[in-house]
């Protein structure tokens, strides 16, 4: 199975990865607990997640994801952006962040803001790197918002559409929409179109795909269709559809 190091200590952007990734046959390794710190010094977030996957990348010989996100609002030139994980310090508490940016606001009319995230995955062995950018636009709220999920920022930034926090949202709602869902959706096509090998097999039941609509190992082959077959004999379900793509090769 194809291991992939995610490149962070932060626990809730481990949680996110680990949840919007679950649907392929990868095996993501954390990163060990005496893992040294990388100082991000870039300027863009593609320059920060390019820092920490090479250089975890580099040191534990592994396919390495890493990104970098920031909450970038209009009234304030865009700040915190880049540096939203060290604004007011890199040890200043989130609540004081955000307490700090709502005083910022409060006399401005003009609220809107966005996530932005962009992920890498940097393979050691060829030293090349494919990058992913998402993107989610919303406002932000007059006041903090804590919910049952999210971390950082979340609990002051409402999405567009919608009437919450996306500590609100919770979980399930977040990892459709959000900047790092839009980011590793793109992350998660081209592991299993470039990285994964055997058969692609593509399942749909009632005209809609499965959740996860992609089985890589044709080992498995022979099970799953087995499995679908007797889908048919439920009253619910009027179809069921299978396709099997052989054009796909082992490549690692």
């Amino acid at each position: 199975m194809l291991k992939i190091l995610v490149a962070t200590k932060n626990k809730g952007k481990l949680k996110e990865i680990q949840e919007i990734l679950g649907e392929i046959p990868v095996k993501l390794i954390s990163l060990p607990e005496n893992a040294p710190d990388v100082e991000e010094t870039g300027s863009t977030y593609l320059e920060n997640a390019l820092i920490k996957a090479k250089t975890y990348g580099t040191k534990y010989k592994l396919i390495t994801l890493a990104d970098d996100s920031g909450l970038e609002i209009d009234s304030l030139n865009g700040l915190p952006g880049v540096f939203s994980s060290r604004y007011l310090g890199k040890d200043t508490p989130f609540e004081e962040k955000m307490k700090n940016i709502l005083d910022l606001l409060k006399d401005k009319d003009n609220r809107k803001a966005r996530f932005r995230c962009v992920s890498v995955l940097y393979n050691p062995d060829e030293d090349k790197f494919v990058s992913f950018e998402g993107v989610v636009e919303g406002e932000i709220l007059k006041e903090i918002r804590y919910g049952n999920s999210g971390f950082g920022y979340d609990p002051i930034f409402k999405p567009n559409g919608f009437d919450k926090s996306f500590s609100q949202l919770g979980t399930e709602i977040k990892n459709k929409i959000s900047h790092r869902a839009k980011a590793l959706a793109q992350v998660k096509d081209y592991i299993e179109n470039n990285l994964l090998g055997g058969d692609m097999i593509e399942i749909k039941v009632n005209g809609k795909r499965l959740p996860a609509n992609k089985y890589v190992y044709s080992v498995f082959e022979k099970v799953i269709l087995a499995l679908l077959s007797t889908l048919k004999d439920i009253p619910e379900i009027k179809t069921v559809e299978i396709k099997i793509d052989k054009s796909q090769e082992q490549q690692n």
